[in-house]
């Protein structure tokens, strides 16, 4: 769980935008869910050292630049959030909850868009969009769920990757005949290639380019037959840093933002995983984590939120067949929060729903604190198989903590019938809760006494499989959101607490999956989504678009083995353009002399042009005296089609109130070749 407030959510895009302008360097990251997943391709099962046939597709999918999460998104139902992390079928980012190993995760995403997961390293990986069972707490939008492989009990062998952006060395082989080890590190190159610049470019002077690093160790035991214990540690960086000028569009909305922002995140893990699978079908999974998070930025006017995340969870669950027909599992999982926590920075009170957040400027504060929590969740989950083409799925989950001292019980359901040979239609329903976000909950900038945002899932789907490879699966949903966050202006009564539970929200679409497996050499899928997503003001009664619906998106993914050696593929994003409000006017700026704000017209009314990006991968395999290696090309936005991502007021052109609205638009990536060599000895 990653934590900044209103404030310095302004910073992190801005930098990120400066380095695309030099680079051409913007990653776009984001997956599906477990029955779609499926339909790309029939799952090697058994072999726990090799990847999926499913998520070997998603790694080589083309502009994921290798990156085992990179492709999600071009799943249906998936779109990117302003912070580069995937907001899943109308849901938040926030909503989401990823799952390493079985444990719970909170760095997945570097800050500028790849994962922290080698290519090397990964095994399988799920994502469940709506309807996830009782095993996962703590989600109201979707389930990321990650499984990275065992070591390969072998000589050991080193691989080298070599690229314009990301190199890496992988190290794996056998430490006794029962156990073996892999170690993966990476580091982002971005930085060699950016020199300190001596003039800001729109307002922004890159100081330090931005850079991360990532490993990941994995040491497997098989101690015999039936029992496995597994260590691992992982760990990773995020740096960067640029001056912020008058001229930036935030700096000059506020002023004493102008100065040195610097972005300082640090993360490591080490979990313990113990299995048994037993001869008559028995399982049980028993594994602790400890996680060490840490986000600090610091900008303008010496302004400071560093926050730090200690996270222990302990997690066990216990499965058995009852007869031929029934299975059970049970499981149990607790999670110790503690944050430490010191801000100095401006307050601003305001969530997804404030298009003006500039306005809800408040007074700074200072201070130094710990928050801590305790979450503890138990389940049942019961499968039922009365027929060869019948299944159901019934489980309950009790979820409380110790904040909010809040209890819930969610039912969770879900049915798969196969009506006939090639066909299966199904159906899913629960009820979901999650913490609410920290920043609205903290004693100095939220309300202490929030509830839990929760949610209600409902989805219908349809797999037809055809031949040759072929099949169609269509899958319809509907979310009900409730108790999200208000904030609380100067017209509200109860200002003082400046957040209350007075926000829900509906979601609801439909998913399209035409999926080719490989055979003649080719694979590939066409996803198309079409979904509404809205959220009510119920003090206003007042219902407007949520800030990331997407009507329409369409991906088109092709792969082709044109020879032994020679592989190349394709991906196509075709959306509706991001959800705007317009600017109709120009105001004074009630915080500062000699500086104005935009004056905003219907939330979320207008819409940004069509996105379009075509991206191209070609992989050659080759032998360099005598090793096995490769040479990748990667090809981003090939048609170098302008993606237009945010429109502002442009402050060069407009300085007065009354002035006509003058606005600038700020491009993604445009085309950007990238080459890789790999070689492995």
């Amino acid at each position: 769980m990653k934590f900044k407030l209103a404030a310095a959510y302004l910073l992190i895009p801005s930098i990120a935008l400066a380095v695309d302008d030099q680079n051409g360097v913007h990653s776009n990251t984001q997956a599906q869910d477990e029955e779609e997943l499926v339909t790309i391709g029939s799952r090697r099962s058994g072999d726990y050292t090799i990847i999926t046939e499913d998520a070997e597709k998603l790694v080589e999918t083309a502009g994921a630049l290798g990156d085992p999460l990179g492709a999600i998104f071009a799943l249906p139902g998936v779109i990117y959030s302003d912070g580069q992390e995937p907001a899943v079928r109308g849901s938040s980012p926030n909503d989401n909850i990823f799952v390493v190993d079985f444990l719970p995760a909170s760095y997945i995403f570097h800050e500028f868009g790849v994962s922290v997961f080698s290519e090397f390293i990964l095994h399988d990986f799920q994502m469940y969009s709506a309807g996830f069972g009782p095993e996962y707490t703590g989600a109201t939008g979707a389930v990321f769920d990650v499984t990275l492989r065992e070591p390969e009990n072998k000589p050991i062998e080193t691989t080298l990757d070599v690229s314009m952006l990301r190199s890496g060395v992988f190290v794996e082989g056998a430490v006794t005949e029962n156990s073996a080890f892999y170690l993966s590190a990476r580091r982002s190159l971005i930085d060699l290639f950016i020199q300190e610049e001596d003039e800001p470019e729109d307002g922004i002077r890159i100081k330090e380019a931005p850079r991360d690093t990532d490993y990941q160790f994995k040491y497997a035991w098989n101690i015999d037959d039936n029992h496995r214990l597994s260590f691992s540690a992982n760990g990773a960086t995020d740096k960067a840093e640029a001056e912020l000028t008058e001229e930036a569009d935030f700096v000059a909305s506020n002023p004493d933002f102008a100065g040195d922002a610097r972005l300082e995140d640090k993360y490591s893990g080490q979990s313990l995983l113990w299995e048994f699978n037993g001869d008559e079908g028995t399982e049980f999974k028993l594994g602790y984590g400890r996680i060490d998070d840490e986000s600090n930025i610091y900008w303008g006017d010496d302004y400071i939120n560093e926050v730090g995340l200690k996270l222990d969870t302990l997690k066990g669950r216990y499965s058995m067949p009852l007869g031929n027909q029934f299975r059970v599992a049970v499981g149990a999982e607790i999670s110790d929060f503690e944050w430490d926590y010191f801000l100095d920075q401006v307050l601003f009170i305001c969530t997804e729903f404030d298009p003006d957040c500039d306005l809800r400027r408040g007074d700074r504060i200072q201070t130094r604190s710990t928050f801590e929590l305790t979450d503890t969740s138990y389940y049942i989950d019961g499968t039922w198989m009365p027929t060869d083409t019948l299944t159901f799925d019934l489980g309950m989950q009790f979820q409380k903590n110790d904040f909010t001292d809040e209890e819930f019980i969610h039912p969770r359901f879900a049915a798969a019938w196969k009506v006939a040979d090639k066909t299966t239609l199904t159906a899913k329903a629960g009820s979901y809760n999650r913490f609410a976000d920290l920043e609205t909950v903290l004693p100095e900038t939220g309300n202490p006494q929030l509830n839990s945002p929760q949610a209600e899932h409902f989805t219908f789907g349809v797999l037809q499989e055809l031949d040759d490879g072929w099949s169609v699966s269509v899958e319809a949903y509907h979310k009900t959101l409730t108790n999200l966050p208000l904030a609380l202006g100067e017209d509200d009564p109860d200002q003082e607490l400046r957040y209350a539970n007075d926000t829900e929200g509906e979601a609801s679409g439909v998913d399209i999956m035409i999926n080719k497996n490989l055979t003649d050499k080719w694979y590939g899928w066409l996803a198309v989504s079409y979904a509404k997503s809205e959220r009510t003001n119920l003090r206003s009664n007042q219902t407007r678009e949520y800030f990331l619906d997407t009507p329409l998106v369409l991906n088109w993914v092709m792969n082709y083995q044109y020879s032994q050696n020679f592989n190349i593929g394709w991906r196509w994003s075709v959306r509706s353009g991001e959800a705007h409000t317009p600017i109709v006017g120009v105001q004074e700026n009630p915080f500062f002399d000699d500086s104005v704000l935009p004056v905003y017209g219907e939330p979320y009314s207008d819409r940004l042009p069509l996105y379009n990006r075509l991206d191209v991968r070609m992989k050659w395999d080759l032998t360099t005296f005598g090793k096995e290696s490769a040479i990748i090309l990667d090809i981003i936005n090939a048609l170098n089609y302008d993606n237009i991502s945010e429109r502002n007021l442009d402050y060069d052109r407009v300085d007065a109130p009354g002035d006509d609205v003058v606005t600038i638009d700020s491009k993604e990536i445009g085309f950007q070749p990238a080459l890789t060599y790999r070689v492995t000895f």
